[in-house]
């Protein structure tokens, strides 16, 4: 069946006063707090870093953020434009430590030796280690947010990777090829930087069994600090006792 549709000589039926009424009642609910949006982001990257994208609803958000249901629409159009949002949100708040680990490692690179290379890795993980526990132990929603995004991958995966995760996994790296020249192979490299990585999210996301396990009753920043140095030791005894793994070719012969 075709749908009738209006020709140009027949008028449009105008709008009920009573709906326009209720649009703009609805326009002015939803924009009418100019702090609604900063809290609906706010209170996303809480929920979907405790919930994940699928079972966080845009009910929730919204009865969190103290806001009408229409306000998610008005100022996100949907659910997965907040969520997308909500990642970029996150990320322009971490991006203050991205310029601090490029410091550290300019500053080894002007040195130019292992030694110096060692003193970057430490300063990296004592940085990385204070910014997931938070200052003085508080809760640091993005960390946990980008892992939700990475265990159940939606489209912001790309960006995640791209623009949060990449550019500092890539100063981690190039500290340890300063520290390992002889690693040639950047499998080695990359390798050695999951495992100091991999540590430091180990002790955030297991954050209750590690204190339950370490006899201690809240975090700290004497805990904090011992676990960076922790850490630090573990790595460069490793990193220096490690050898070079052949090359791609070698491993297959």
């Amino acid at each position: 069946m075709k749908l009738r549709t209006h020709s140009q000589t027949e008028p449009v039926p105008a709008r009920a006063p009573a709906l326009d009424a209720l649009s703009r009642r609805r326009r002015r609910a939803a924009d009418g707090d100019a702090d609604a949006k900063t809290r609906l982001l706010t209170v996303a990257e809480r929920l979907f870093a405790e919930r994940g994208f699928a079972c966080t609803s845009v009910r929730d958000l919204a009865t969190e953020a103290g806001v009408n249901i229409a306000a998610v629409n008005y100022h996100f159009r949907s659910k997965e434009e907040l969520y997308l949002e909500t990642l970029r949100y996150a990320m322009r708040r971490s991006k203050d430590i991205t310029p601090r680990f490029a410091r550290i490692l300019r500053s080894a690179q002007r040195v130019g030796t292992p030694e110096a290379a060692r003193q970057g890795i430490a300063q990296f993980i004592a940085t990385f280690i204070t910014r997931l526990y938070g200052q003085q132990g508080e809760f640091d929603y993005s960390p946990a947010l980008m892992s939700h995004e990475m265990l159940h991958p939606t489209g912001a995966l790309d960006i995640v990777v791209r623009e949060f995760i990449e550019p500092r996994f890539e100063i981690l790296k190039a500290l340890i090829r300063l520290a390992r020249p002889d690693l040639k192979q950047d499998a080695d490299v990359t390798l050695h930087a999951f495992s100091i990585v991999g540590q430091c999210l180990h002790m955030h996301f297991c954050r209750p069994i590690t204190l339950q396990l370490a006899r201690e009753s809240a975090l700290t920043p004497r805990f904090i600090n011992r676990v960076a140095r922790h850490i630090t030791a573990f790595s460069l005894r490793a990193l220096e006792a490690s050898p070079a793994l052949p090359g791609a070719d070698a491993e297959t012969k």
